[in-house]
């Protein structure tokens, strides 16, 4: 009982320090009224400056593209770590999975989930979704196929070696749009003044590099999730 009144004591300072600094860290006057400022420049000028009906893509992979990068390379590190700190762990497959019943069920929904997750995926950057948000459902279904099915069953439709080929590929991708800024003489990640077609407002083929983009983000993040419960699932056999 009194390790459990000095742990809940702990827990209420903790609490009370990370409130006091939330509260110090609030936005003065000033500050609120230039991210209201800043707020109303991405609303009112999002589809003039980026091409994209949905705003929160041209943010992400417009005005701070750089910062989307930032996040992709934690991904990539995230990825990298997980799969050589597990590279010598072996496969201990399950060979039986669950019931006919669920089979039958995610042979049925599969095909949904799999277009679900492409949709959201390339027309993300005319409707509400995106890269990540899309590349996250990819990752589901393969977790999925391994729950059900069993990893081996799992490991043989979609290679480990092929998702991480396919990851870095993504990541390459990325790389290779945002250096194109550079060799028209704009810059580093620049879309639309980078010479990259902005096409008509809505339609699948608009928003310059920003459809391209969202597509290298969700392949990267679906592989790159798929391919961390791959390596931390594998265990020693029994």
């Amino acid at each position: 009982m009194k390790l459990h009144r000095i742990g809940v004591a702990i827990l209420i300072v903790i609490l009370s320090v990370t409130l006091a600094g939330a509260l110090a860290e609030l936005p003065s006057v000033e500050q609120r009224t230039s991210t209201s400022q800043l707020t109303r420049r991405v609303i009112d000028g999002g589809l003039q400056d980026t091409g994209a009906l949905n705003l929160v893509s041209a943010v992400l992979f417009d005005y701070r593209a750089f910062d989307t990068l930032g996040e992709a390379t934690v991904i990539f590190a995230a990825v990298a770590g997980v799969v050589m700190l597990f590279y010598q762990a072996p496969l201990h497959p399950s060979s039986i999975g669950l019931s006919m019943l669920a089979k039958r069920s995610l042979d049925s929904i599969g095909p949904f989930v799999f277009l679900a997750g492409m949709y959201v995926v390339l027309y993300g950057h005319i409707s509400p979704g995106g890269g990540f948000q899309g590349g996250v459902i990819l990752a589901t279904l393969t977790i999925l196929i391994s729950i059900v099915y069993g990893l081996e069953t799992e490991r043989r439709l979609l290679d480990p070696t092929f998702k991480t080929t396919l990851e870095s590929s993504a990541a390459l991708l990325f790389m290779v749009i945002a250096f194109g800024g550079i060799l028209t003489g704009e810059y580093f990640l620049s879309n639309l003044s980078a010479g990259f077609p902005r096409g008509e407002a809505g339609s699948l083929l608009s928003a310059g590099s920003l459809a391209p983009l969202n597509a290298a983000i969700g392949l990267k993040v679906g592989a790159g999730l798929a391919l961390i419960f791959y390596s931390m699932v594998k265990r020693e056999p029994e």
